[in-house]
């Protein structure tokens, strides 16, 4: 392997250098591909209004721990709507909902898929960075909701 190093005018210092290069290169393009997967599973979860989101922080809950969380907005009911939207009695405007009725939304649509938990368990459970995304998901779900639903009304 030195004489094959020097005879392409490489060292074996820069043959393992180039090695290492090529392997980290590798290693990139295989994060690469995992994100883009990732991303597109995560964009099809935010269209179908249900999936998975793993935890940073994970809960107990039911004397377990719990490292992610299923949800499901599209098994939400007009009672599960409201108390949602009721659980911030400071909200003003009608067509934006707050933070807190985001994080309750998205705890009802957890205790839809999840029996052990309710919306005050992810309310007061939830690591903050968790509940950013919890918070994200059921603003989408709530405007993409409400443009779907306006398409569907008609003129008599």
């Amino acid at each position: 392997m030195g004489a094959e190093a020097e005879k392409d005018g490489k060292t074996p210092v820069e043959e393992t250098a180039l090695k290492s290069a090529k392997e980290v290169a590798e290693e990139l393009k295989n994060r690469m591909e995992e994100a883009k997967k990732r991303s597109a599973d995560a964009l099809e979860a935010i269209k179908d209004g249900r999936g998975v989101l793993e935890l940073e922080t994970p809960i107990e809950a039911g004397g377990e721990t719990l490292e992610s969380l299923s949800y499901d907005f599209t098994k939400l009911t007009g009672l599960d709507y409201i108390d949602a939207m009721d659980s911030d009695g400071s909200a003003t405007q009608t067509y934006r909902i707050t933070y807190r009725q985001s994080l309750a939304l998205f705890g009802k649509a957890v205790s839809k898929e999840m029996e052990a938990l309710d919306m005050r368990d992810i309310l007061e459970r939830i690591g903050m960075t968790d509940a950013l995304e919890g918070i994200q998901l059921a603003m989408l779900f709530f405007n993409s909701a409400t443009r779907a639903g306006r398409m569907r009304i008609l003129k008599k």
